[in-house]
């Protein structure tokens, strides 16, 4: 009969709540939900601070690419004036005068025999950073039949005077006459003679630290002719 069937106990609710097994696996996890939950928000911390540096790289990357400071080159006459004024950033043609006096130069570096080896270096190497083209066949060749060495230690001396400003003969050459004076190293006078020489030029402006260390005009002479003006 069913009424005389034992009745089983009731479980306990404070048994289940004291489960070791029950308790451990809560505990474990409430502890590794926390590390989870932390790790979490780490990960998002972190892709934010990513986020920030590499807006951050960027606007610095823009920004330097910017040019705050635009350099202006002022030019003043003699009388102290201001008579040009151009942007340093952009690449300006020569003026004439500058293509005029380094034209001069190169003549004066090109002829001058001078006792001073090291300025006869000197000359020479400044000389050279202005030649390009067809213009350095030619002064190999003169330099190999005229060495200015062997002429001072044979006693002369060249003395190099230019009558005036090398003309223009068309846009990209220039006529230059000169007076050479050949004397001793004592200072007697030996001979006296005229020369002219027609030069074409090109203008490239320089790009580099290099070009403008060497030649900070951008004038190069390509072309060289020259000869002695006979009188009568």
């Amino acid at each position: 009969m069913e009424f005389l069937k034992k009745k089983e106990p009731l479980q306990d609710s404070s048994a289940q709540t004291n489960n070791p097994y029950i308790n451990g696996r809560e505990e474990w996890l409430e502890r590794y939900g926390s590390y989870i939950s932390r790790a979490t928000q780490w990960r998002v911390i972190a892709c934010a601070c990513l986020g920030i540096l590499a807006l951050s790289l960027f606007g610095n990357i823009m920004q330097a690419r910017q040019v705050k400071v635009v350099p202006y080159i002022v030019e003043i006459d003699k009388l102290g004036k201001v008579s040009n004024v151009v942007r340093g950033d952009q690449s300006v043609a020569a003026p004439r005068n500058l293509v005029q006096s380094e034209i001069a130069d190169a003549i004066i570096n090109w002829r001058t025999v001078t006792a001073d080896t090291e300025l006869q270096k000197q000359m020479i190497t400044r000389l050279s950073r202005l030649i390009t083209g067809s213009a350095k066949g030619v002064l190999k060749q003169w330099f190999e039949e005229n060495n200015p060495y062997e002429i001072a230690k044979s006693g002369k001396l060249i003395h190099i005077e230019i009558k005036g400003l090398p003309l223009p003969v068309s846009d990209t050459s220039y006529r230059v006459e000169w007076i050479e004076t050949i004397r001793s190293h004592a200072g007697a006078l030996i001979d006296q003679r005229s020369y002219e020489a027609t030069a074409s030029i090109q203008l490239q402006p320089p790009v580099s630290e290099a070009d403008i260390m060497a030649n900070p005009g951008g004038v190069y002479i390509t072309a060289l002719a020259a000869s002695k003006i006979i009188t009568n």
